[in-house]
């Protein structure tokens, strides 16, 4: 098995950076709130006169400055960084579970296209000693349905990301998930067009037609299959 190969383009650079820098900003903002505790004539009057401030409201409180800040004017770089993100740096409970279930079904469904579109490969190889026309263009439509499944994943991936935050490590993973994901999911629409390319060759009585875009499905999951140990280094839920 090849080793998995990650890229380091200004995407993936801007989260290692966007993710250090918030959790920075983040206790940053706890030091300032907690030293107020320790200087009770340095605290704002309310919070003298209330109770301790907890984690949460900590963080929400550094999670409105931060988005605020990002959303001024000749921020689009960081703005671009946190798009589809929660606007809580740091998830809370409902999210957090929002999170597991829409990713869960995610894996599931691409999983489920990935799966049918790996075997299809195989299909594709006896379809000249198939007998019907009915039976070849299935083998393509297996193609098309497992592509089908991957693009629903992407629904439940996108609902994930939007439930957590760059700044903790679902919030990262999910981002390098989307990006492998997109890629196989455009190699298995490569694998689809160059299947019914073969089927029509083979109509044709044209061998190397055939043979020739038989390679070139095989390639475009060889493609797939190259990426998806990337997965399997990221999450251990891709099995």
């Amino acid at each position: 098995m090849a080793s998995p190969s990650f890229t380091t383009g200004p995407e993936t650079m801007n989260l290692f950076v966007l993710k250090y820098g918030i959790l920075l900003g983040a206790l940053l903002t706890t030091t300032a709130f907690v030293s107020s505790d320790f200087n009770p004539l340095a605290a704002p009057s309310d919070a003298r006169n209330s109770s301790a401030l907890d984690a949460q409201m900590i963080f929400a409180f550094g999670s409105q400055v931060f988005y605020k800040e990002v959303a001024k004017p000749g921020n689009e770089y960081m703005q671009s960084s946190v798009e589809g993100y929660s606007q809580n740096l740091v998830p809370n409970d409902t999210e957090d579970q929002a999170y597991a279930t829409s990713w869960q079904t995610g894996v599931a469904e691409f999983e489920t296209g990935y799966n049918r579109c790996t075997a299809a490969l195989l299909d594709l190889a006896a379809v000249p000693s198939m007998e019907t026309s009915a039976e070849k263009v299935a083998v393509c439509e297996e193609f098309r349905t497992g592509e089908n499944e991957m693009n629903q994943s992407i629904n439940d991936f996108l609902d994930a990301k939007a439930s957590t935050s760059p700044a903790v490590s679902s919030g990262f993973t999910i981002a390098m998930v989307l990006e492998r994901v997109d890629e196989i999911i455009q190699s298995s629409d490569d694998a689809d067009q160059s299947c019914m390319k073969a089927v029509l060759a083979n109509h044709n009585h044209d061998p190397d037609g055939f043979s020739t875009n038989l390679k070139a499905t095989q390639g475009a999951v060889n493609e797939m299959k190259r990426i998806y140990p990337e997965l399997q280094v990221l999450s251990n839920d891709f099995t």
